[in-house]
């Protein structure tokens, strides 16, 4: 008898009620990038997110608020005013925590989102001005407020991390797993490859689903990330939208080499669905 706590296969949908469980209509052991990573990658890519803090009114609230970061070894640093609600919260609370979504086409609920729980504190003044630098080089409009009086540098030291990749694909992830993870190499290229398809090859995507996948009544899709290792897509099917990835043959570094694959891949599928058809 297998141990109940062996790791199941990575995209396998995570334990709950039965009733919140529905089969993968894709292979769980089909060729991705970790949770960590993915994570890791999401959180590289996008730069805003909310902050939430615990009211120091008292009451005891979280506060929720938009901002701007960086990630300093996996650690997301913020230049925020000293007359900001949540600076105040923090200097009386570090508790903290900071929700990273991506925005895209389709459902929201089917794209990625990534909270960072840790304790947020001031950069000391030895670190300022190397952490000046790397939030500068990535929000540049930054460089006009950075030294005024009332802003500071704070950092989140990030001690865990819930990843939820869209339906049914969620797990909390290691402090010590997110620090050590790389994000992936596709990054720069992955929103122009995502757009491309979703607007020009919605056609090539759904024979794929029909055809490679068990959503055989797919009527709509759409790309909701890309990797070195495949893609991802939210299929409309008649049981509503299911996330379904698709592997590439070869591990990619860059966009070109992604176009290859996707190439390859949508003529297997047109071949396979031909092959029926006869």
């Amino acid at each position: 008898m297998a141990e109940e706590n062996q790791s199941p296969p990575r995209h396998q949908l995570p334990k709950g009620s039965p009733s919140q469980r529905q089969e993968l209509l894709y292979d769980p052991n089909v060729a991705t990038s970790t949770h960590a990573e993915q994570a890791r990658t999401l959180a590289e890519r996008i730069g805003t997110a909310t902050l939430c803090t615990i009211s120091s009114d008292g009451e005891g609230y979280p506060y929720g608020s938009f901002v701007t970061y960086a990630l300093d070894d996996g650690n997301p640093v913020f230049l925020i005013s000293g007359l900001a609600e949540h600076t105040k919260n923090l200097i009386e609370e570090s508790k903290a925590s900071l929700l990273i979504a991506e925005g895209g086409d389709g459902n929201p609920l089917a794209l990625g989102r990534v909270t960072l729980i840790g304790d947020c504190e001031i950069v000391p003044d030895s670190d300022k001005a190397r952490v000046k630098e790397l939030f500068i080089s990535r929000h540049e409009s930054a460089k006009f407020y950075a030294d005024f009086g009332d802003f500071h540098f704070f950092r989140l030291t990030v001690k865990s991390v819930r990843y939820i990749g869209g339906f049914g694909r969620m797990s909390w992830v290691e402090g010590e797993d997110w620090k050590t993870s790389e994000p992936d190499p596709l990054i720069p290229f992955s929103e122009g490859i995502i757009q491309h398809m979703n607007e020009d090859h919605e056609d090539a995507m759904i024979v794929i689903c029909k055809q490679m996948s068990k959503a055989k009544d797919t009527t709509e899709v759409t790309m909701t990330g890309i990797d070195r290792y495949g893609f991802e897509m939210s299929a409309m099917t008649n049981d509503g939208p299911r996330p379904i990835r698709i592997a590439f043959k070869t591990e990619v570094s860059d966009s070109e080499e992604a176009r290859k694959e996707i190439v390859k891949l949508v003529k297997i599928a047109r071949k396979m669905e031909g092959d029926k058809d006869n």
